[in-house]
């Protein structure tokens, strides 16, 4: 008996150890369980779910494009442009030809604010200035977000620090403007801002400047108004696609979904038959302006290898009549991605040396008529 008793509290402790074994083992089994539920289930959603609901729902693929419902940083009051530190910056409506209102900001050269000190400038002075020589940039922003956004700002102030003025709008369906986008439309509206700039810029020079989905735009722009013998100065595109089925394709959001059978047919085919092509490897070949392409070996939004696809494809239709398309790579190691670029310090040396080249073509051109 004594032996038994001895024998007690060992039992006793080995069978704790027995329960608190099976108790881990079933709650891993549980934790197992759990995870396997919810990769399962974030499975379909990636898989199933989204690819059937866009199917079934085209019409987010225009939406997912042009992205304009995300507004960052949200609650702008787009009339107060000093709330972003544009002291010299005059915000106004235009309406375009077809009846809407998209909204405008006019950032004036440093050394014309430098004219009033005290007073700040008055509106009426922003349009008399836009005549008195300096460079004039027409800046026509991405997808996504408003002319408000961060970076944009910042690229704003780099020009005003260089001496010239820049017009940014947002197009239909963005910011405060009316509407809703469609390719036609967004064009629609850059080929007005542009319009109403050269109406009052007398003889300064007047260069356009797209950003990522602002590039296609711009470059149709430029088609459009070079079909019309209206030729602009000189193209500046940031952080340009050659189309926007090969954008698409390669945009980080597709990355889940480029090994289904069924990718092109949902995803990038759809978005044709809403009337978005901005195929800018085919109406680059219409431009006879000089192009300077602008672009971040770390892009990983608009991928670097596209921006050289579209400038091999300048290269090869562009007639030899047609102004010169320059391409400037900026290390990745920078890390400007896809939005920086504006931090180069040699970037005001570059749109420097671009600007006075597209100049002296201009004025050989006019030398020979």
């Amino acid at each position: 008996m004594e032996k038994l008793s001895t024998l007690k509290p060992f039992d006793e402790k080995s069978k704790k150890k027995d329960q608190s074994l099976i108790a881990a083992y079933s709650e891993t089994l549980a934790t197992v369980w759990y995870t396997v539920k919810v990769s399962s289930l974030v499975l379909f959603l990636l898989y199933i779910a989204i690819p059937i609901f866009v199917r079934a729902n085209p019409w987010i693929l225009p939406k997912v494009v042009f992205s304009n419902v995300i507004r960052w940083p949200p609650f702008i009051d787009f009339k107060q442009p000093s709330d972003f530190g544009l002291n010299v910056t005059r915000n106004f409506y235009l309406t375009t030809d077809d009846g809407v209102q998209i909204g405008v900001w006019h950032t004036l050269p440093e050394s014309v604010a430098e004219v009033y000190p005290d007073t700040g400038v008055p509106d009426d002075k922003f349009e008399h200035h836009l005549s008195d020589g300096k460079k004039i940039i027409v800046y026509l922003h991405g997808n996504s977000g408003t002319r408000g956004g961060w970076h944009r700002v910042q690229l704003y102030k780099l020009f005003s620090s260089l001496d010239f003025h820049v017009v940014a709008i947002d197009y239909r369906g963005f910011g405060d403007s009316g509407g809703n986008p469609t390719e036609d439309g967004v064009v629609s509206d850059a080929y007005h801002i542009y319009h109403w700039v050269k109406q009052r810029s007398g003889d300064s020079p007047v260069f356009l400047w797209g950003h990522s989905l602002g590039t296609a735009i711009t470059t149709k722009l430029a088609r459009k108004l070079c079909d019309e013998d209206e030729h602009p100065l000189g193209v500046v595109l940031e952080a340009p696609f050659n189309n926007i089925n090969e954008a698409a394709a390669n945009h980080p959001f597709a990355f889940p979904y480029k090994m289904l059978p069924w990718f092109s047919d949902i995803f990038i085919n759809s978005i044709g038959e809403h009337g978005i092509f901005f195929s800018t490897d085919k109406s680059v070949e219409h431009v006879t302006s000089p192009i300077m392409i602008l672009h971040a070996e770390d892009d990983a939004v608009v991928p670097y290898h596209l921006g050289m696809k579209l400038f091999e494809a300048a290269k090869e239709i562009r007639p030899d009549t047609h102004g010169d398309v320059e391409f400037v790579t900026f290390p990745g190691h920078h890390g400007y991605g896809h939005k920086h670029i504006f931090k180069a310090p040699e970037l005001p040396e570059v749109i420097r040396g671009f600007m006075e080249r597209s100049i002296i073509k201009r004025n050989e051109k006019l030398k020979k008529t």
